[in-house]
């Protein structure tokens, strides 16, 4: 008997993650509807919960395709005009998304925040440069307006 209640209680997940697990696909579909219309392509994006942090959501994306035998040719003064709006779009986007998921999520105490790396791929050659090729964005739930955001 004693041995069957600690297995429970070893396999019973805590209030958060429990509720992380209701929150996952709403947040991967709120972060993938609002990044869809800026990039040229989304990767991959993955979402965690990480105790005593809160949740990161990872995601690789391109924001310029990279050129084919079929595309019109493009200077490099265009597509680093290109990539230069839709970094800035898309950091705006995020931000919105982490301003309004911040407060509806039930899984991020007070004291946690909610996380969005951005994995720039470089797909041509003219975005490859001073371009930064991560973005981090972050928001305390204590500070829902407050949005930090870094540029590696």
């Amino acid at each position: 008997m004693l041995i069957s209640i600690l297995c429970l209680l070893l396999f019973a997940g805590t209030p958060q993650v429990d509720a992380f697990k209701k929150e996952m696909i709403p947040l991967q579909t709120a972060v993938e509807t609002a990044v869809s219309p800026v990039v040229a392509r989304i990767y991959s994006l993955k979402v965690s919960y990480l105790d005593d942090y809160g949740i990161v959501v990872s995601m690789d994306v391109a924001l310029e395709l990279p050129p084919n035998p079929f595309s019109t040719p493009r200077t490099s003064e265009q597509v680093k005009a290109t990539v230069t709006q839709r970094r800035k779009d898309l950091q705006n986007r995020l931000s919105d998304v982490l301003k309004t998921q911040i407060v509806k999520s039930a899984s991020i105490e007070d004291s946690e925040s909610l996380a969005v790396i951005v994995h720039l791929l470089p797909t041509t050659r003219a975005d490859a440069g001073d371009q930064p090729t991560q973005l981090v964005l972050s928001v305390k739930k204590a500070s829902p307006t407050q949005v930090k955001v870094s540029g590696f």
